[in-house]
């Protein structure tokens, strides 16, 4: 298996492990050679009517925000053993590898099964176009974008950063901890892309919905972040390497 096997938009139906089935959860991954960026969002959400940032919720919603997911980096393939090395990870450093067996079958979904967890997935490819990956730092910030056709997904966050588990047992406690900024530190996001500009759909960020997220001019990205706290600022990302293009994609 070859990255090429996995490149495009990837939606993923459903979920199967011990004691869980899953068809809801919204997950969204996208490939473009070694690279990757990947979305899930609950289908479930808090109402956010009577908020106008992160820091007005209580910290029953904030804990349903945090059931989200946000990752990107590289995959090492080995035969049909891929790991994704979450470089940038929406919950800080994995407790645990991310390692599947893959395989696809006659319809050429994929079917993802655990190495290391005992789980399976299944994964239909969605939308097509060409597909191209740019990675970017700055700011003390790094990140991924993954754009197929008209459509891309974003991760941006701190390299390394600590892991959320304490913070969300604190808001799953009924407390509001401090560095609950960090947590909401980055962004995640699948979007719509013209070229220029990535106007976020779904993403970690719920305020960021809706809105243009990044933009692309002069050679250089720059994000438009809002903080945990609603404030806006621009930081500018410089590009690591050029731009990894492959064929385009089609629908299965």
């Amino acid at each position: 298996m070859t990255p090429g096997d996995l490149a495009g938009h990837w939606v993923r139906r459903w979920i199967k492990a011990p004691g869980v089935e899953d068809h809801d959860t919204r997950v969204h991954w996208m490939q473009a050679g070694w690279d990757y960026a990947d979305l899930r969002l609950p289908k479930e959400r808090p109402d956010l009517s009577d908020a106008a940032c992160l820091a007005d919720l209580s910290s029953e919603a904030l804990a349903r925000l945090t059931e989200a997911e946000g990752f990107a980096g590289r995959i090492a393939l080995e035969g049909r053993i891929c790991t994704w090395a979450r470089e940038i990870n929406f919950h800080g450093v994995p407790e645990a590898p991310d390692v599947g067996e893959i395989r696809f079958d006659a319809a050429g979904r994929m079917i993802e099964t655990g190495v290391h967890a005992d789980y399976a997935e299944l994964w239909e490819q969605q939308g097509s176009g060409p597909v191209q990956a740019m990675r970017f730092a700055g700011g003390g910030y790094a990140g991924v974008l993954v754009i197929c056709g008209a459509r891309a997904v974003l991760g941006i966050g701190v390299p390394g950063a600590l892991s959320s588990a304490p913070l969300r047992a604190a808001l799953a406690a009924g407390r509001k901890p401090e560095g609950l900024a960090r947590l909401f530190d980055g962004l995640h996001a699948l979007g719509r892309w013209d070229g220029e500009t990535l106007t976020a759909e779904l993403a970690t960020q719920p305020f960021a919905e809706g809105r243009a997220v990044l933009t692309w001019a002069d050679n250089r990205l720059t994000w438009h972040r809002i903080a945990f706290d609603g404030r806006q600022d621009d930081v500018v990302l410089e590009l690591e390497d050029q731009p990894v293009r492959s064929e385009a994609i089609s629908a299965l």
